[in-house]
């Protein structure tokens, strides 16, 4: 199955939920019209990351009013639909979620797993946030959809190789990565998503801020990256597309599963999966104190 996706590494305008709807819908349609089946927006995109204490008051139920927006825009361009936005759970419990609708209506959500809370004076003060506002996801799900079966993940979420692996034994045929990474990580997250994909022998499609939300400036990069060549025998290529750093950008490229197929025999990472490994890490991190 071949899809095509693009990417829409927009720049938020904190709290101002319509203006990013706006500019969100104007890149399905421009998507919709290259025939694009999925197009992916980055963590927060719908808010903005540096909402404070008013992600209280700006975050949703999911599914909910924005949810339905987003399922008709999918119905009308008959594309699916992955974007970032805070929910609002029970009794005033907010989460960070990726979020899926499709031609078919609401599909499902991601609640990001791990939350970052370690201090950094580049950006300012509530650089990572989440700890302070977000209760952690728990659930690991794959969508199965007409495109494919769609594994997602949210930021930090992608430093975790666990993740990503899990999501592949559950069987997803690619891994979508949303983010709000801020420039001074450029050079430690880039090279994670390629890891992510050569270490499972799979597509995987990512998507960042780009351009700049307050004193928070964003690196965008987003990316598919292929699950491995088999002429070559190299892992984590070809590079479908690219987007620009550091500002807003609309990328486009078409993936195809039969790669991931003709590669795996070649670079057998799932095969050579150590269950003693797994056992044993589990005992640690249990011990952890």
């Amino acid at each position: 199955m071949k899809v095509k996706i693009a990417l829409g590494q927009i720049e938020p305008s904190t709290l101002k939920k319509e203006d990013n709807f706006k500019k969100m819908k104007n890149y399905i349609k421009k998507a919709s019209n290259q025939n694009v089946n999925l197009i992916i927006f980055p963590e927060l995109s719908l808010t903005g990351y540096n909402c404070g204490d008013d992600f209280f008051n700006i975050s949703e139920k999911i599914p909910g009013p924005t949810v339905e927006k987003f399922e008709e825009i999918a119905k009308t361009n008959d594309i699916y639909v992955i974007w970032g936005m805070p929910e609002k759970g029970i009794d005033g419990v907010l989460y960070n979620d990726a979020v899926l609708v499709g031609p078919e209506g609401y599909i499902g959500k991601w609640r990001k797993h791990t939350l970052p809370g370690h201090a950094t004076d580049k950006v300012g003060p509530g650089a990572f946030p989440d700890r302070r506002y977000f209760r952690a996801g728990s659930k690991s799900p794959v969508f199965e959809t007409k495109i494919g079966k769609i594994g997602m993940m949210v930021c930090y979420d992608i430093y975790f190789p666990e993740i990503s692996r899990l999501l592949t034994l559950k069987g997803a045929d690619i891994l979508v990565g949303i983010s709000g990474s801020p420039s001074f990580e450029k050079d430690i997250f880039e090279p994670l998503v390629k890891a992510r994909a050569m270490e499972n022998a799979i597509w995987y499609a990512y998507c960042n801020l780009g351009g700049k939300e307050g004193d928070t400036e964003y690196w965008g990069g987003s990316t598919i990256i292929g699950p491995g060549d088999k002429d070559t025998k190299v892992p984590g290529e070809p590079i479908i597309c690219k987007a620009d750093y550091d500002k807003e950008d609309l990328v486009m490229g078409t993936i195809d599963y039969e790669r991931t197929r003709e590669f795996r025999p070649y670079f057998p990472v799932l095969r050579d999966i150590r269950l003693d490994f797994y056992e044993d890490l589990y005992k640690s991190a249990k011990e952890i104190t």
